[in-house]
Formats: structure tokens, sequence, C-alpha cells
């Protein structure tokens, strides 16, 4: 027993030493971190006038998968949000993102939501993001809602966030 113990303490430093017999944590995959907060502004077109609104992203990643939140800051979009749900492809610092972004606006007729779906994509590193869509159609949730109380088509709508 006292030999076992005396062996012990050099037992415990190979163990440690990067002896290729040690098991170690798996290597980073390489995609960019792009989870936790970030705020920036969102810009798009709609009949030849350009919007833009401050904006802040929540988002939780698991590998390349990204999911999160959406929230408009600007009082003029006061009530606007989203939902973001996505795959990360390719290797820090070249990582995109592919994925869609639910936008949820109150009704300018103050009845009803208006909701609009498209894809974005867009570079990820892990300081800054920038996605873009080509257009996102924003409709009435409600049957029978006169569409003049939602947004409509916007068009070239672009996010580009830096890291809180």
């Amino acid at each position: 027993m006292a030999v076992v113990l005396s062996l012990l303490p050099l037992m415990v430093v190979a163990a440690f030493s990067g002896s290729p017999a040690v098991q170690t944590a798996s290597a980073p995959s390489g995609v960019a971190d792009i989870s936790g907060s970030w705020s920036g502004t969102s810009d798009w077109e709609q009949h030849s006038v350009h919007a833009i609104s401050g904006v802040t992203v929540a988002i939780d990643q698991d590998g390349r998968s990204a999911n999160g939140t959406l929230a408009f800051t600007s009082p003029a979009y006061q009530g606007w949000s989203g939902r973001i749900r996505g795959t990360l492809a390719g290797e820090a610092p070249d990582t995109q993102f592919v994925g869609t972004i639910e936008l949820r606006a109150p009704a300018t007729t103050h009845a009803g939501t208006c909701v609009g779906n498209a894809v974005f994509a867009g570079r990820s590193v892990s300081t800054s993001l920038r996605w873009d869509t080509s257009q996102m159609d924003v409709r009435s949730s409600a049957d029978g809602e006169a569409a003049a109380g939602c947004r409509g088509l916007l068009r070239r709508v672009v996010l580009i966030l830096e890291r809180n």
C-alpha cells in the first residue's frame, strides 16, 4: 500500500503531461462564436424611401445552429420583434449565416399583427454580423384584415450588428 501511495504523485503528473494516452477536450470547430447580445441597425427600402431603426439581437448558438430574438429599439417601431433560426457554415473568420427571420409588428390600424418571413444570409464573425435579404413581405396575420394596416413589401432588408 505504501508503494502505491508513494507512486501516486508521479502517476498524476504523467496523466496530465500531454501524453497521447490522455483524453483531452475536442478541438474547437473553427466556426465563429456569435452567441450573446448584439446591437445595431436595420435598414430597408419601401416605395423609394429608406427606413432605418435601431435593433437588438440575442443569439443562442449550439455548434453550427443559431436561434435568437430580434427587437426594434427606435420609437417609430415600438412593438416590432422577430425570431431568428439558422445555420452557420464555413470557418472563422469567413463564417456565413443562412436562416430565416420571422418579423412581427403591430398593425397601423391597431387591430391584429403583421407578420413577415424571409431567408437572410450574410457574414458572421465574432465581433460583427451583416445579414440581408432581397425582400420581405409583411402582411396581416388576421383573416380579412386590410393589408393597408401592414407594411407590405420591404426591399433590400439589411441587419448590421456589433457585439455588446
